[in-house]
């Protein structure tokens, strides 16, 4: 994404004195550096709400205030998932923590999705993140297997562990013809914590190529 486009987003959704979290990416770590500069320029100031360590970080470094989502409500949230459809609900697969991401979505008034135009589909598929318990994760991958061919998420020979102290699994998916009632039976495993499946949690999707195009339900 070109930085002046980076500007205009920033210029446009992030006001004075909001709460701001943004997902954990190379083009979040963008983001985040230019918001920096901007709120300099501008004169203004913000709360952070970190991702992952590595985001919290930056944000130390660029003196940006941590906030705690036990503490505030988010005003607007910044994600950049591998997949969106026109009913908002979005595929996150690269991620420190499902479970934030879930929680740090939920309490978001805006949630903002920012992707390429290919990414834009007509129906979510492909993989799908679960971040599952250490504890029998062995069985919830066999249990996984009954909603596609599932491996679990490894680097070196061993197992990713999260920032929460879990694991990844992946689970792949032909196509999603249900995202709810997909979500649901994931859930229901004793193992799964959360599921990179966000069900109508986007507010705004941002489509780039090489343009903006926006898409919201809200104002």
């Amino acid at each position: 994404m070109h930085e002046l486009a980076i500007e205009g987003l920033i210029a446009k959704y992030i006001k004075n004195d909001s709460v701001v979290a943004i997902g954990t990416s190379q083009l979040g770590e963008r983001f985040l550096k230019t918001l920096a500069v901007k709120l300099e320029e501008r004169n203004q100031k913000i709360q952070f709400v970190p991702t992952s360590v590595r985001l919290a970080g930056i944000a130390s470094e660029l003196e940006l205030p941590i906030a705690s989502i036990d503490e505030q409500e988010i005003d607007v949230a910044i994600e950049f998932p591998e997949q969106a459809d026109a009913n908002y609900n979005f595929l996150k697969i690269d991620s420190e923590s499902l479970v934030r991401d879930k929680m740090i979505a939920q309490s978001a008034s805006d949630m903002i999705i920012i992707l390429q135009k290919e990414q834009f589909v007509e129906k979510l598929a492909g993989t799908m993140a679960l971040e599952i318990s250490p504890f029998g994760y062995k069985r919830t991958i066999i249990q996984l297997e009954k909603l596609g061919p599932t491996k679990l998420k490894t680097e070196n020979n061993k197992p990713v562990v999260t920032e929460s102290g879990n694991y990844f699994a992946l689970t792949h998916i032909d196509e999603i013809y249900s995202p709810e009632d997909l979500e649901f039976q994931a859930k229901e495993i004793p193992g799964v914590l959360e599921t990179g499946l966000f069900v109508g949690y986007a507010d705004r999707i941002i489509v780039h190529s090489p343009g903006l195009e926006v898409k919201s339900r809200i104002r």
